[in-house]
C-alpha cells in the first residue's frame, strides 16, 4: 500500500451508498489527477480510513448502516482524522441539514446534482487549504520545538487593550499554565521580580513613545518562590497609520548564562579560599577610591598586613592547616574592618567591605574618608587584638600575629600603585622592628625597601654565581686547650660590596625562601671540606652546621644528610648539626621524632644560643642531643656580674645532669676561659681561640695523623 508520504497524486475516499454516484464522483477526480478509493458504508469507511489515509474524503449523506453526518464523526475520532477535510454531498438543501454536517465535522459541503467542474474546483481549494494548514501547524510545532530547546517564549502586547498574549513557553518560563494566565500586561508585570518590576514597565511603555526597541535583563518570579532572570527584547508593530498598534516581542531564560558570568566574575575577582576581593578587584576599589578623594579632597589610608612566620606553620603543619588558618584569619579580619565604620565609610556604600586578600598570607584595608590619619591606627590596634586570641584548627592551637604597614593618600602617594608600594614598606619595617607592630610609611623607608628589594635579586644570582663561601672558627677543649672542631659560617663574596657577613643577609634569605638552598649547600660545602681535610692526613674534628627551621622542619632533611654523607664520604660522628632551641621546640614531638632518626645516622647534634629561647626542660631531656652551646651573651655578662656567673654556673650543672657536654660560644678573653674551666665547662669558641677563617688557614691549625704501617 503506498504511504501518505510517499503518494504523487493526492488519495480521495469517495463515500457513498448510490453506486451512479460514486462513479460520478470518482470520474470528476480522476481527470483531475486524484487517487480514488471507495466505500458504500460508514463502516467500510472507517476501515479504509484508517488503511489509507486519504488526503481528502468526499461524503455522501444516504449510507448503508451509519448515515453520513454518523460516519463524519467517526472519522473524526480516528488516529489523523481531526485534521482532514471532509467535503458532504447532499441533496437535502437547508439549513438544518447543513448545520448538521459542521456539527459533525464538516469541512464543507455541496449539493447534488454534482457539477463536476465545480467539485473538482472544491476538492482542489480544500486540498490547498489542507496544506497550508499542515505546513503552519509543522512550522509552529518546529517554531516550539526551538523555542523550548532555546528557552525562549514569545508575546504580544496591545496597549490600547492591555491584552497580552503569551505562548505556551513563555508561560512555561513563568511557572505556569497558558489557561492560568491572566492574559494582561497588569499579569505579566505581577510575575516579573517586584526590584525590576518599575524598570521592565518603564522600558516597554516607553517603545510606545520612542519606538526604539528595547533590550533588557530582569528576573521572574516563579510561584515557588524561585526566580529565574531572563532576556526580554521588544519593539513597535505600526499600523497602517504609522501609529503603534502593539508591541511584541521575546523572553529568553538566560539563568545558567547569568550564573556563568557570576561564577566568572568571582574567579577574576574573588579570592577562591576566603571569598575575599582579590588584588585585581582591590586595585579597582582604591582607584574608585582616588577619585572620591581627589574630588572631594578628603584623606583615606591602605593598611598592608603580613602574617608574621606563616611559612613556619604551613612548613609544620602542612598547607590544609595553613589554608584553614587563612580562612580563619580572613574571618576575624572582616569582623574587625565591619565594627571600623566609626573611622572609615566604604566608597559610596558599596557592598562587601574593604578587606582583601592579595595572595598568600598578604591582606589589605582600604579606609576613606579619614578625618585624622590616626584613625588608621585605631584600626591597625582592632585587627591586631582580634589577631591576639588563638585559633584552634583540626585540634591544634595556633597563635597568629601580623605585621602592618600604613600608607595615606595624599602623603604617601597619589597612585594605586604608589600606595601599595609603600604600605608594603611599611610593613617590611614593622617586621623588622620585632613584627607583631605597625608602621606608618616614611620617605626613608622606600630607600630601604629597594634596597632590600637589590639585595633579594642579588641573593639569588649568589646561589647561581656560587659567590658563597665557608669560613671555619676552631671550637676547642677547654681543658687541653687542643682543636676538637670547627663552626661552619657562612659568607656572601658579594661582587660589588665585597665579603658580607650573615646578618647582612640572612634576613632576607629567609624572606625570600632562599635559606633552606643556602643551608643546603652549607652543609655539602662543610663536609666535604672536612673529608678532604682527612685526606691529606690530618686530624679529623667535628664539623658544626647550623641547621634553620626552614630545613629542619622541611621534608628533606634526612634525605640531605644521608646523601651529603654518603657522596662525601664523611664519617657520620664528624658531622654536629646544630639548631636553636626555639626551632627545636616549635613542635617539640615532630622535633623529637626529626633529632632520633638523625641520631640513627650516627650524627652528632647540638641546641645553640641556648638559655635565650623557650625550652621546656621535660621536653629537652627527651631530646637526643650530645651538646649545648651557653649564648654568648650569657658569656659577655660573666665578669661584670658580682657573683660569679649564676646563669652559666646553672646551665652547666643541669647539662651534666643530663650527660651533656657544654660549649661556650663568644669567649674573647682569658678571665673568661679560666672562670669557665673553674665551672667545669667542658669547651669553648671564641676570638681568643681564633676567628672565623678560611678553609687553609684552619687546616693550618690541624696536626697531622700518623698513620700505622701495616707488616
Amino acid at each position: 500500500m503506498e504511504l501518505q508520504g510517499e503518494r504523487t497524486a493526492p488519495l480521495a475516499l469517495v463515500v457513498d451508498g448510490d453506486y451512479e454516484s460514486r462513479t460520478v464522483v470518482r470520474q470528476a477526480l480522476e481527470l483531475s489527477g486524484l487517487k480514488v478509493c471507495e466505500a458504500e458504508g460508514g463502516e467500510q469507511a472507517a476501515a479504509l480510513f484508517t488503511s489509507s489515509r486519504p488526503d481528502i474524503v468526499v461524503l455522501g449523506v444516504m449510507l448503508s448502516g451509519l448515515d453520513g453526518f454518523a460516519t463524519c464523526a467517526k472519522l473524526r475520532g480516528l488516529a489523523g482524522g481531526s485534521r482532514v477535510p471532509i467535503l458532504i454531498m447532499t441533496g437535502l438543501d437547508d439549513v438544518e441539514s447543513i448545520s448538521r454536517a459542521y456539527e459533525h465535522g464538516a469541512t464543507d459541503f455541496i449539493t447534488k446534482p454534482l457539477n463536476p467542474m465545480i467539485l473538482n474546483y472544491r476538492v482542489r481549494y480544500m486540498l490547498r487549504g489542507s496544506h497550508t494548514v499542515d505546513a503552519l501547524l509543522q512550522s509552529e510545532a518546529r517554531l516550539g520545538l526551538a523555542q523550548r530547546i532555546a528557552k525562549i517564549g514569545n508575546w504580544e502586547w496591545r496597549p490600547d487593550t492591555n491584552q497580552f498574549t503569551a505562548s505556551a513557553e513563555l508561560c512555561r518560563l513563568m511557572g505556569i499554565r497558558l489557561q492560568d494566565f491572566a492574559g494582561t500586561f497588569d499579569a505579566f508585570l505581577h510575575l516579573v521580580h517586584e526590584e525590576d518590576r518599575e524598570r521592565v514597565e518603564e522600558s516597554l511603555r516607553g517603545i510606545v513613545s520612542r519606538r526604539a526597541p528595547c533590550k533588557i535583563d530582569h528576573r521572574l518570579v516563579l510561584p515557588n518562590g524561585m526566580d529565574v532572570t531572563v532576556n526580554l527584547q521588544a519593539e513597535a508593530v505600526l499600523d497602517d497609520q504609522k501609529k503603534t498598534a502593539s508591541i511584541v516581542g521575546t523572553a529568553q531564560d538566560i539563568t545558567d548564562r547569568k550564573q556563568s558570568e557570576r561564577e566568572i566574575h568571582r574567579l577574576a575577582y574573588f579570592d577562591s579560599l576566603t571569598g575575599l576581593p582579590n588584588r585585581v578587584l582591590f586595585k579597582d576599589r582604591i582607584a574608585q577610591a582616588l577619585a572620591h578623594a581627589r574630588r572631594y579632597q578628603t584623606s583615606m589610608a591602605l593598611l598592608f598586613l603580613d602574617l608574621d612566620r606563616f611559612k613556619v606553620i604551613n612548613d609544620t603543619l602542612g598547607h590544609n592547616i595553613g589554608d584553614l588558618l587563612l580562612k580563619s584569619v580572613a574571618d576575624r579580619l572582616a569582623d574587625c574592618v565591619r565594627h571600623s565604620d566609626s573611622v572609615c565609610r566604604a566608597i559610596e556604600r558599596q557592598e562587601g567591605h574593604s578587606l582583601a586578600r592579595l595572595g598568600g598570607d598578604e591582606f589589605t584595608v582600604l579606609l576613606t574618608n579619614l578625618s585624622d590619619a590616626h584613625d588608621a591606627e585605631k584600626v591597625a590596634h582592632r585587627m591586631m587584638a582580634g589577631l591576639a586570641q588563638s585559633f584552634v584548627i583540626d585540634g591544634h592551637e595556633i597563635f597568629v600575629t601580623a605585621s602592618v604597614g600604613i600608607a595615606i593618600f595624599p602623603v604617601d602617594g597619589d597612585s594605586v600603585d604608589t600606595l601599595l608600594k609603600n604600605a608594603d614598606s611599611a610593613m617590611y619595617h614593622a617586621k623588622e622592628e620585632g613584627r607583631n607592630n605597625f608602621q606608618f610609611y616614611s620617605n626613608s623607608l622606600n630607600a630601604a625597601a629597594t634596597a632590600r628589594l637589590v639585595l633579594e635579586g642579588a641573593l639569588r644570582h649568589a646561589i647561581e654565581r656560587e659567590e658563597f663561601v665557608v669560613y671555619y672558627q676552631p671550637q676547642v677543649d677547654l681543658r687541653t686547650g687542643g682543636i676538637i672542631g670547627a663552626e661552619a659560617l657562612v659568607r656572601w663574596q658579594h661582587p660589588k660590596r665585597g665579603l658580607l657577613l650573615p646578618a647582612e643577609f640572612l634576613p632576607a634569605a629567609m624572606d625570600a625562601g632562599l635559606i633552606r638552598l643556602i643551608d643546603e649547600w652549607v652543609l655539602r660545602t662543610a663536609c666535604r671540606q672536612n673529608q678532604a681535610w682527612q685526606e691529606r692526613g690530618l686530624m679529623p674534628v667535628r664539623m658544626a652546621v647550623n641547621v634553620s627551621h626552614s630545613l629542619f622542619h622541611g621534608s628533606s632533611l634526612l634525605s640531605v644528610v644521608e646523601e651529603t654523607l654518603r657522596q662525601t664520604g664523611l664519617t657520620p660522628a664528624c658531622l654536629d648539626l646544630e639548631l636553636t632551641e626555639s626551632v627545636a621546640m616549635r613542635n617539640a614531638e615532630a622535633s623529637i621524632a626529626m633529632l632520633s632518626a638523625l641520631k640513627a645516622m650516627g650524627v652528632q647534634l647540638s641546641i645553640d644560643d641556648f638559655g635565650t629561647g623557650y625550652s621546656s626542660l621535660s621536653y629537652l631531656q627527651r631530646l637526643p642531643i650530645n651538646l649545648v652551646k651557653i649564648d654568648q651573651s650569657f658569656i659577655c655578662e660573666i665578669l661584670a656580674l658580682p657573683s660569679p656567673a649564676p646563669i652559666v654556673r646553672a646551665i652547666i650543672a643541669m647539662a651534666h645532669s643530663l650527660n651533656l657536654y657544654v660549649l661556650a660560644e663568644g669567649v674573647e678573653r682569658e678571665a673568661q676561659q679560666k672562670l669557665l674551666l673553674t665551672h667545669g665547662c667542658d669547651q669553648a669558641q671564641g676570638y681568643l681561640f681564633g676567628s672565623p677563617m678560611q678553609a687553609e688557614a684552619f687546616a693550618s691549625l690541624l696536626q697531622p695523623v700518623r698513620l700505622r704501617k701495616t707488616g
